[in-house]
């Protein structure tokens, strides 16, 4: 049987209690949504700046190993496979993404980390 003293007592309940307000933070922030904090994308945004872009569909093409590519109101938009199975998207059709920023073969591009952050407006 493990006896603890008063020190390890008050250690062990602010740890408990660090641990909840944690769990609580990431639930509540989660439901919040990356778009909360993301900026308006507008190009010559730094890699890794988190942004929301909405626009009309343009070509989407699928590459090898599962990534897509399409075109948002003339702005490149990078899937990767990682990301998940993504919704349908047809061009033509309005949507909104969020993502990071990121430039490729010296071409900037808005990365989507999670199909979740892709919504089919109409």
């Amino acid at each position: 049987m493990v006896v603890l003293c008063r020190q390890e007592i008050v250690a062990v309940c602010i740890l408990a209690l660090v641990t909840c307000l944690c769990f609580a933070g990431t639930i509540f922030l989660d439901g919040i949504g990356k778009e909360q904090f993301s900026k308006d994308y507008v190009p010559g945004l730094t890699d890794g700046t988190l942004v929301s872009y909405s626009g009309i569909a343009g070509p989407v093409t699928y590459a090898k190993g599962g990534s897509v590519m399409l075109e948002v109101s003339g702005v490149r938009v990078f899937v990767p496979a990682s990301a998940g199975l993504i919704p349908d998207i047809q061009e033509g059709r309005s949507i909104d993404i969020t993502g990071v920023v990121q430039h490729w073969k010296g071409t900037e591009e808005i990365m989507v980390e999670d199909t979740s952050d892709i919504r089919v407006i109409s």
